[in-house]
């Protein structure tokens, strides 16, 4: 019974958006990541996060653009070592820099 209500609660939209620690992580990271390059220590703190963020606006965000929006960012490869639940790494952000 219990699984049944998580699972339920899993699948809805976020009712407190744009109240949530989504939505401010969201315009964070916007804007950080537009004004700054990270050095890999930061990135390396806030890699997961905005990887769990964009996840849940993916899925749960009641604005369909931003849902998008999120889905689409998802997609690029560079979460793929998220998904698999691998460490960042140097070596990794060298390879990807060096990809173009």
């Amino acid at each position: 019974m219990a699984e049944q209500i998580i699972q339920k609660l899993l699948k809805r939209r976020c009712s407190i958006w744009p109240e949530c620690a989504c939505h401010r992580l969201w315009l964070h990271w916007q804007e950080r990541l537009e004004e700054d390059r990270l050095t890999f220590d930061e990135l390396a703190a806030a890699d997961m996060s905005i990887f769990y963020m964009l996840s849940c606006v993916s899925e749960h965000c009641p604005d369909r653009k931003v849902r998008g929006s999120a889905s689409v960012q998802l997609l690029n490869s560079w979460w793929d070592r998220q998904r698999r639940e691998e460490e960042l790494t140097k070596e990794f952000c060298e390879a990807r820099r060096a990809q173009g």
